[in-house]
């Protein structure tokens, strides 16, 4: 019988180890830094790197993943970085809050299936205030057969075209695909294909 989707990732953070790491992801640390602290929103954050830098930078943190396990050790992770983070097992479909209550929405490596993709992001982007800030890395479509990281289907991978059209309704601050070396714990290692995306929600 065939894994769901929460069972593949509470398998992937069954372990102790921090299988992408505890260090946030560079670009989202970069751009957060830029901003000034208060609510975020971190979809998929798995086991909470980038939710905990974000609370250690003051912001107030809610994030949302579909594994048990990704929350356990996020939390875990909190405690030993002596801030407090919100966190809620939820799948995309599943989270709801209240429209444009967030200052930052950060969606790090949080790939989804095609039919889903552009659904999940407009309706994301809804949580942003005027003024908010979505930052977005992942791996872009020439990701496909590279050995380090990512889903195996060219369909969950990410095109500049997909990303400005999910997000036609925020201001493209930033777009560019481009290669670098990831280091992020041990699913995230080597020459990697990506996109990095900053979309702002207009006044």
């Amino acid at each position: 019988m065939m894994k769901s989707a929460s069972e593949m990732w509470d398998d992937r953070y069954a372990n102790e180890s921090f299988v992408y790491g505890t260090e946030p992801n560079a670009f989202f640390k970069d751009e957060l830094l830029k901003l000034k602290a208060g609510q975020i929103l971190l979809p998929a954050e798995g086991e909470g790197r980038n939710a905990v830098f974000a609370a250690k930078q003051s912001w107030q943190v809610v994030a949302f993943d579909q594994s048990k396990q990704g929350r356990l050790k996020a939390l875990k992770l909190a405690a030993e970085n002596q801030v407090a983070i919100e966190y809620v097992t939820a799948g995309f479909e599943d989270f709801i809050s209240e429209e444009e209550r967030f200052d930052c929405i950060a969606l790090i490596y949080a790939h989804v299936p095609e039919n889903k993709r552009k659904d999940y992001h407009v309706s994301i982007a809804k949580y942003l205030k005027p003024g908010g800030v979505l930052i977005l890395e992942g791996f872009s479509k020439q990701q496909l057969g590279k050995a380090s990281g990512g889903p195996g289907q060219v369909e969950m991978l990410f095109s500049k075209e997909d990303l400005l059209d999910d997000f036609s309704e925020l201001e493209t601050i930033k777009l560019e695909e481009l290669d670098v070396d990831l280091s992020e714990g041990a699913f995230h290692q080597g020459e990697a294909s990506i996109i990095r995306y900053i979309g702002q929600k207009k006044v």
